[in-house]
């Protein structure tokens, strides 16, 4: 239950983290009053940046078995080391979650560093939760066809045990291995391999 609701906190995190919102803690002056102002137009507008982004999470297959999808979505993700936390067939909803290990020598470096120059120790990441969320569905465009997105992203907490990182991978990398890897497993299954 800890897990999901880790999760949850962070995708309601970074869902709301891309838009920006301008506030003032104080009454503001004359000079700022159409500054702060939100338009709803504004927050609902797609950047460019999010269509790339969607673009990189997102692959069209030519088949409409979405159990066979989901199926072989939680293999690459058990293969990779994820553990499949809830999945729901009639939304077409997978999600999963591991625990790695998040030191990183560059910051155990600079963290010492200036502990021994300034006598001041700084937290450094320790643990780290990854996230995996994976919708399939009919794809629009096409009759005889699927999308699969699926979504990475990480909690890291520090050797405090504070939460020092919320994001979204926004790799290419990370995405095109998952998608190689699910498109090998739907080509062995459409062979009965």
């Amino acid at each position: 239950m800890n897990k999901i609701l880790s999760y949850l906190a962070l995708c309601f995190t970074l869902i709301f983290s891309q838009f920006v919102f301008a506030a003032t803690m104080g009454q503001p002056d004359n000079s700022s009053v159409g500054k702060d102002e939100v338009n709803a137009a504004d927050v609902l507008k797609l950047e460019p940046e999010s269509m790339a982004q969607r673009q990189l999470q997102t692959r069209k297959y030519s088949t409409t078995a979405e159990e066979k999808i989901r199926n072989a979505c939680i293999s690459v993700l058990q293969d990779s080391g994820f553990t499949v936390e809830n999945t729901d067939a009639k939304l077409g909803t997978i999600l999963a979650s591991k625990q790695r290990e998040a030191v990183e020598s560059g910051q155990v470096a600079g963290a010492l560093i200036i502990a021994v120059i300034f006598g001041v120790a700084i937290p450094i990441d320790k643990n780290q939760s990854m996230f995996a969320s994976i919708v399939v569905s009919p794809a629009a465009s096409e009759k005889n066809a699927s999308l699969v997105r699926i979504t990475f992203s990480r909690l890291v907490w520090n050797d405090r045990g504070a939460v020092s990182k919320a994001e979204r991978l926004e790799d290419p990398e990370v995405y095109q291995t998952f998608f190689t890897k699910l498109s090998k497993g739907l080509f062995l299954e459409a062979q009965s391999i």
